[in-house]
């Protein structure tokens, strides 16, 4: 039988207080339980919290797990710290190990996707012999002077925007 240690609601609508109860993990949230070892009255100010500590350490000890809230008003107690003072390995939280986030991509970004990995992948070596063929053979080229001009107007347009 899996135990838990939950609350358990009670009161009128609008009015909650709860009862922290030790109860199998199978029944309804305010169905039978086994043991009654606290309450908590989260409308007082401030909210009153009363778990029998030496109780609830037996349950926590023979394996009773506590839902997330009850940890959360275990620890404001200091019940859950003398627990994971006891057994250390008690205080990690198992929770699942993360899975390492997957695209979810459609069928067509996906052929998309591939199309581009083969375009990278093969470069166009037909491209580059196609610029020197359309170049008439005693022609210079003017662009290498040029892109020092383009370089020098941006290092001076860098310098003006830094004295702005």
């Amino acid at each position: 039988m899996s135990t838990r240690i939950r609350l358990r609601r009670m009161g009128s609508k609008g009015r909650p207080f709860y009862r922290v109860v030790v109860a199998d993990q199978r029944s309804p949230r305010d169905g039978r339980f086994i043991e009654n070892i606290g309450r908590y009255h989260p409308l007082n100010d401030p909210s009153l919290i009363e778990i029998d500590q030496d109780r609830a350490l037996h349950w926590l000890r023979v394996g009773a797990q506590p839902s997330d809230q009850v940890r959360n008003l275990m620890q404001k107690v200091g019940i859950w710290d003398a627990f994971v003072s006891e057994r250390p390995k008690a205080g990690v939280v198992s929770t699942k190990p993360e899975r390492p986030a997957k695209e979810k991509l459609s069928k067509k970004a996906q052929a998309k996707a591939a199309e581009t990995e083969q375009a990278a992948a093969a470069p166009a070596p037909a491209a580059e012999p196609a610029p020197a063929a359309s170049q008439p053979p005693g022609a210079e080229e003017p662009e290498a002077p040029a892109e020092d001009e383009a370089g020098d107007t941006q290092e001076a347009a860098a310098e003006d925007t830094a004295e702005a």
